[in-house]
C-alpha cells in the first residue's frame, strides 16, 4: 500500500492533469449567471449554471474591460474559458477570457465569416487604400447628431484646423434604419464631391449596437467611395468590418479628427520659420547684388569709358594689322611655290623628248606595215589552199553529176562488194536507198 497523499498534493495533481488536457484549455460554455460580483479591482466573480450543474468562474480585469454588455444575475451568456482548480479550496473553476450574451454569438460568427470573406477578396489590402489629403479644405462627418462623437470631432477640428469647412451628414448609427442612412450619406458625399476626406463613426457600444458598421451594404459603400474615409467606430478595443475596409482606422472619433487635420499652431510656427528663412536669404541675396553693383560702379572701365573704348579700338587695330600681315605672307608663299614649279618645268628638255617619241612612233608604224604585208601574203596562200581543197572535195565532185555508194557505213568501190541488202546512193542534194538484183549473165542491176 502506497503512502497516503496530502490534500494539497491531490489537488495539485488534479490541477496539473486538467491543465495538461488541451481540450479543457479553451472551451466555450453557455449558461446563466448567478452570484455576480464586480470587485473594485475590476475582476468579475460569478457562478455559471444550468438546470443540473453549476461551476464557479472568474474573469480578470484585463479581459473584463472588453465586455461591452451589461452582465447581471440571470443573464444568459456564452464564455470562452480554460478549466483549472483553485488550490485554496480544491474546487474546479472557469477562468474566463471572453464573454458575450447568448444570441450575440450568432452575430459574432457572422462577423468572423464576413471578415474572412472580404479579406480573401483583398478588400483590406493596402493597394486599395487612398491617401489622406494633407490640407483638406472640406471635411465630411457622417455620424449621429445626438452622439458624443460629433461633439468630439467638431471640437477637435475647430481647435486644430479652423480653416477647413465641415460638411455634416446626420444619420442613425444603430437600429434598422442605420444601414440605409449610412449608405445614402456616403453616396451623397461622393456624388456631390462634398468633401476632401470623410469621417464616419460613433461612440462605443455592444456588438449589437455597432452592428450597422458590419453590414455588407455599408462596407461596400465605404469600399467604393472615391473620397478617402477614416473609420472611427467605438473605442480603441472595438473593431468592425468598416474599420478594415476604410482607408484609415482611428481608435476614437477624436483621433480621427486629429488624423485628417494638421495642427494649425504647428503650421503657423512652420510658416513663420519659413518666412524668416526666406527673408534672411532674400536679404543676403540683395546684399550680394548691391556689393556686386558697387564693385562694378567703381571699376576702371565705368569710370573712364573713353579710355576703355580706346583700349578696345587698339586691340581691334592690332588684330586687323595682324590679319593683313598674315594675308601678305600667305600670298608671297604661294607665289614662291609657283615660281619654283615654273623653274622646274623650264629645266626639262621637252623638245628633245618630243623628237625621240616621234622617231619611235615612225619605227613602230613601219613595223606594223611589214607585219600587215606578211599577214596579207599568208591570207592569200590560205585562200589558194582552200580553193585546191574545194576542187577535190566530194561535194564538188557530186555537183558535177557523180554519186557514191555506201552500205553498212562503208564506201563501195566495186559491185562485188555489194551484198543482197539495201544500200545508199548519195547525190549532192540527197540520197536514196537501192537494192541489188542479179541477171542471168551474172551482172548486177540496181533497182
Amino acid at each position: 500500500m502506497t503512502n497516503p497523499l496530502q490534500v494539497s498534493e491531490l489537488v495539485s495533481y488534479v490541477k496539473r492533469e486538467l491543465e495538461n488536457d488541451s481540450l479543457l484549455q479553451q472551451v466555450q460554455v453557455v449558461g446563466e449567471v448567478s452570484n455576480f460580483k464586480r470587485h473594485s479591482s475590476g475582476h468579475l466573480y460569478f457562478t455559471l449554471k444550468d438546470e443540473q450543474s453549476r461551476m464557479k468562474a472568474v474573469m480578470f480585469a484585463r479581459d473584463a474591460s472588453r465586455v461591452k454588455t451589461d452582465i447581471r444575475d440571470g443573464s444568459r451568456v456564452i464564455i470562452t474559458a480554460r478549466l483549472s482548480v483553485y488550490l485554496a479550496s480544491g474546487e474546479m473553476q472557469l477562468y474566463v477570457e471572453r464573454m458575450m450574451e447568448d444570441g450575440v454569438g450568432a452575430l459574432y460568427e457572422a462577423y468572423v465569416r464576413l471578415k474572412e470573406d472580404l479579406e480573401t477578396r483583398g478588400w483590406f489590402d493596402a493597394e486599395h487604400k487612398q491617401s489622406i489629403p494633407a490640407f483638406p479644405q472640406k471635411i465630411g462627418i457622417v455620424t449621429s447628431p445626438k452622439g458624443a462623437a460629433l461633439h468630439d470631432i467638431a471640437t477637435t477640428l475647430r481647435r486644430r484646423y479652423p480653416q477647413a469647412a465641415i460638411v455634416f451628414a446626420p444619420v442613425l448609427v444603430q437600429g434598422k434604419e442605420a444601414v440605409p442612412q449610412l449608405v445614402r450619406a456616403i453616396e451623397w458625399m461622393n456624388e456631390h464631391q462634398a468633401c476632401d476626406v470623410m469621417i464616419i463613426g460613433r461612440g462605443g457600444g455592444s456588438i449589437e449596437e455597432l452592428w450597422a458598421f458590419n453590414e455588407m451594404a455599408v462596407v461596400t459603400a465605404i469600399y467604393e467611395s472615391v473620397i478617402p474615409i477614416v473609420s472611427a467606430v467605438g473605442h480603441e478595443t472595438d473593431f468592425t468590418i468598416a474599420d478594415f475596409v476604410a482607408d484609415v482606422r482611428a481608435a476614437t472619433p477624436t483621433a480621427a479628427a486629429e488624423l485628417v487635420t494638421p495642427e494649425a499652431v504647428e503650421l503657423e510656427k512652420r510658416v513663420g520659420e519659413l518666412k524668416r528663412r526666406l527673408t534672411r536669404n532674400y536679404d543676403q541675396y540683395i546684399k550680394e547684388r548691391k556689393d556686386q553693383v558697387t564693385r562694378l560702379a567703381g571699376s576702371y572701365g565705368l569710370k573712364s569709358p573713353r579710355v576703355l573704348l580706346g583700349l578696345k579700338q587698339e586691340r581691334l587695330d592690332r588684330a586687323e594689322m595682324g590679319l593683313s600681315r598674315m594675308s601678305r605672307q600667305m600670298v608671297q608663299a604661294k607665289r614662291q611655290a609657283l615660281g619654283d614649279v615654273s623653274n622646274r618645268l623650264k629645266r626639262i628638255p621637252l623638245r628633245e623628248r618630243l623628237a625621240d617619241q616621234t622617231r619611235e612612233l615612225i619605227r613602230t608604224r613601219k613595223q606594223l606595215e611589214r607585219i600587215h604585208y606578211v599577214m596579207r601574203s599568208k591570207q592569200e596562200r590560205l585562200h589558194q589552199m582552200i580553193a585546191r581543197l574545194d576542187s577535190v572535195s566530194p561535194t564538188q565532185v557530186l555537183l558535177r553529176g557523180y554519186t557514191y555508194v555506201e552500205q553498212d557505213g562503208q564506201l563501195i568501190r566495186s559491185v562485188h562488194q555489194l551484198s543482197d541488202q539495201t544500200f545508199r546512193v548519195q547525190f549532192h542534194d540527197g540520197s536514196i536507198l537501192a537494192k541489188r538484183e542479179d541477171e542471168e549473165d551474172g551482172n548486177g542491176t540496181i533497182i
